[in-house]
């Protein structure tokens, strides 16, 4: 390691570039899998936090958890360690994800993706929200909000339903998760090509503060509301009958279930390619399987197309589970049965927006704009409806 002068460092250093990224570097060739599998289960330990509905939760990021992610990269934590004194802001008063081996390590994890495996976009996606999950960032923005205590799940709720507006992406996501998931992927949008380039500890420590002040704005949104509704005692009581807002009450929901097997499909449609017997199973009279697969294709390359794919499943599931509350499974066929069921006269403006997108995605398609009768152009619609059934199903099998 070289050795440096203290207190003569330069607003050029790279000392992040230059002694922890060779680490990583030397390593993720043969570890991207094992990268994978970890945040993996990261995800599986918390699943129900990070699909909640609200952030009630502090989602702690633990020590076993930094030493499966050292030990799924092949990195000795300790090396990173003895490089952190090293820093030129290491003795000022800084963001403590500046200084944590864990977070410095994994932005070089992402940067190593950027720069060696561009197209492995679903594994930078991942990546990134990995580390705003992190300890440093999304659970130390928790706690700063909520010292002493976590968020009351009734007053949340009330928060949640009746002081959020369509604008939070809490609320068009329908989960922490595909909250974070945009917050995120809009910082490392703004910032990859910076972040694979010839960059500074400066420019560096300033990326990680725009990621950390993105997570603590969005949590701060919501504290307001929260503590704003926790002095004037609202809250919602799931066990009451009155479902009244005037008496801050709403029926117990499916809201939590719903978000949790919508991301889960979510994430299940980005890690695998369009299946092409799939297209051919749904098509019906009149319909091309080929047509089908360009348009999911089409989707799963389009960031608002993608939110929308996710708004779609979550109204089928919380649709089905509405209608038939006692059927908790909904990996059988009374799902899809009641997924592409046409529903010509509904007034349900979720029905109605699902409706519009999907013949919005159909009319991509020429060969769709084409068709003359109404009968073919219902089973087009059908058919994407049936994919979508179908990968829900296949999404949430237990396996």
């Amino acid at each position: 390691m070289a050795t440096r002068t203290p207190k003569k460092y330069l607003i050029e250093d790279q000392v992040i570039v230059d002694e922890i990224y060779p680490l990583v570097d030397a390593t993720m060739g043969k570890r991207t899998s094992n990268l994978k599998s970890c945040i993996e289960r990261f995800v599986h330990k918390r699943h129900d936090s990070l699909y909640d509905y609200a952030p009630v939760d502090r989602i702690y990021f633990k020590k076993a958890d930094v030493d499966d992610f050292f030990k799924s990269i092949d990195v000795n934590e300790k090396e990173v360690t003895a490089v952190l004194p090293n820093l030129y802001y290491w003795n000022a008063s800084e963001l403590q994800a500046c200084k944590d081996e864990f977070s410095l390590t994994c932005l070089m994890t992402i940067r190593w993706l950027l720069k060696n495996k561009p197209n492995e976009k679903n594994l930078i996606e991942l990546t990134t929200i990995y580390l705003a999950f992190s300890g440093k960032f999304y659970a130390s923005c928790h706690y700063n909000l909520w010292r002493h205590y976590t968020p009351m799940r009734e007053v949340m709720d009330y928060v949640v339903n009746y002081m959020l507006s369509q604008k939070f992406d809490l609320v068009k996501t329908k989960s922490l998760w595909g909250a974070i998931k945009n917050l995120s992927l809009t910082w490392l949008d703004k910032y990859k090509d910076e972040l694979a380039g010839d960059i500074t500890d400066e420019r560096i420590a300033y990326l990680i503060h725009q990621l950390h002040n993105r997570i603590l704005a969005f949590l701060t949104n919501i504290a307001n509301n929260y503590y704003e509704a926790y002095e004037d005692k609202r809250y919602i009581n799931a066990e009451s009958d009155n479902y009244g807002q005037d008496n801050y009450r709403v029926a117990n929901n499916n809201s939590t279930v719903a978000a949790a097997i919508t991301e889960k499909t979510m994430i299940y449609f980005a890690n695998t390619q369009i299946n092409i017997s799939i297209c051919y199973s749904v098509s019906g009279s009149g319909v091309d399987p080929y047509d089908v697969k360009a348009i999911f294709e089409t989707i799963l390359n389009d960031n608002k197309k993608l939110d929308d794919l996710r708004f779609i499943i979550n109204i089928l599931i919380t649709d089905f589970c509405n209608r038939y509350p006692d059927v908790k499974d909904i990996t059988g066929p009374k799902f899809i049965a009641h997924s592409i069921s046409m529903k010509p006269n509904t007034k349900d403006k979720n029905i109605i927006e699902l409706k519009n997108i999907i013949l919005g995605w159909l009319n991509t398609s020429d060969r769709y704009k084409s068709i003359k009768t109404q009968a073919t152009k219902n089973n087009y619609f059908k058919a994407i409806l049936s994919y979508i059934a179908l990968i829900v199903n296949m999404a949430n099998k237990d396996k």
